[in-house]
């Protein structure tokens, strides 16, 4: 079963754990300084790094050349975030090395060089950064890093200085937005040094009421700090977000009832329904399942239609370009064919 299928620790606040790792080679202008011949250089010589003449890690890892993908088919993986959409849109030499098992993947020439990141269920930021250092000290192993005893890793966005760590969650927020109050947490999440972004990351908005939080710092602490810092401000959120659900639910239990009631008979009965419609009646049974409302479904179920439903994943699957009102009326089948056993 994929990472983002799965359920984890935490996982009805915390849908997933990212840590990525940005790293350039030192011999090289970043990319949207390269040309033509040096990115191709450049993604020849990191893919050689990586996979050196090791049969396991052959069998393990896939060789993704974006650039030779059709739109659909890297905006799939981008809907997966196995990579970013700047990746899937067309570049040069941009390339990706994903695990089999797609919880560790490495970005060839977007904004740096190398962005290794590493995917895990529910809040497991350790498991997600042991395995992105991994794969970062097989690269290290043999490449010449741009690296400074003063700054430490160097990149192409200052703001990534220092680690070229990004630690960052994936958290189902949909009783502090009910309430109102999701801007004043937002706000606050910022004034302590978070960022907080929509669920595809920068530039995007919340869909779904799914928020990235991820740390701002780079320079000046280390990647366990970052971590920890993290992890402590989570645990708070969590314990927010859950006695705002229970205390919801204990003033209205008929109106909230009903509203998760309706999104289950809407998504198992809808013949069209938008991507973004979607999102949110899939938050609704998220909610319904944490606050123990919905039997015969499981946290995998939503995750797996979530996973199936945006609108490169379901263009993908049916092999062909599809207008809007036919990527809804597929998406409306794929929903009505997992729920048909519930």
């Amino acid at each position: 079963m994929s990472w983002y299928i799965e359920a984890g620790p935490d996982s009805d606040v915390i849908i997933s754990s990212r840590v990525r790792l940005a790293r350039n080679l030192s011999r090289y202008p970043f990319p949207h300084r390269m040309d033509i011949q040096q990115a191709r250089q450049a993604a020849e010589e990191i893919v050689q790094a990586f996979y050196l003449d090791d049969a396991e890690r052959k069998r393990h890892y896939l060789l993704v050349d974006l650039d030779t993908l059709s739109r659909e088919d890297g905006l799939a993986l981008a809907e997966k975030r196995l990579i970013s959409e700047d990746l899937a849109s067309a570049g040069q030499n941009h390339k990706a090395i994903i695990s089999r098992d797609e919880t560790v993947s490495i970005m060839i020439n977007e904004e740096d060089h190398i962005r290794i990141q590493s995917m895990q269920a529910g809040l497991r930021l350790e498991q997600a950064y042991e395995a992105a250092a991994q794969a970062a000290l097989v690269l290290e192993q043999t490449l010449s890093l741009a690296y400074s005893d003063k700054y430490g890793f160097l990149t192409a966005c200052p703001t990534n200085t220092g680690t070229g760590m990004r630690a960052s969650v994936m958290a189902h927020l949909l009783a502090l937005t009910m309430t109102g109050k999701i801007k004043n947490t937002i706000d606050g999440l910022i004034k302590l040094g978070f960022t907080v972004r929509g669920h595809y990351g920068e530039h995007s908005k919340s869909q779904g009421n799914l928020f990235q939080i991820s740390n701002q710092l780079t320079l000046g602490i280390s990647e366990e700090d970052l971590i920890n810092d993290l992890k402590r401000m989570l645990q708070q959120l969590i314990e927010q977000e859950r006695d705002i659900r229970r205390e919801v639910y204990r003033r209205q239990p008929i109106v909230l009832e009903d509203k998760i009631m309706r999104a289950f008979g809407v998504l198992k009965s809808a013949r069209l329904i938008s991507n973004e419609e979607a999102a949110g009646l899939l938050s609704d049974l998220r909610l319904g399942l944490a606050l123990g409302l919905l039997s015969g479904l499981q946290e995998t179920d939503i995750n797996r239609l979530y996973a199936a439903i945006g609108p490169a994943s379901i263009q993908k699957a049916h092999g062909q370009a599809m207008s809007s009102e036919e990527r809804d009326q597929a998406r409306a089948k794929v929903i009505r064919g997992l729920l048909e056993h519930t």
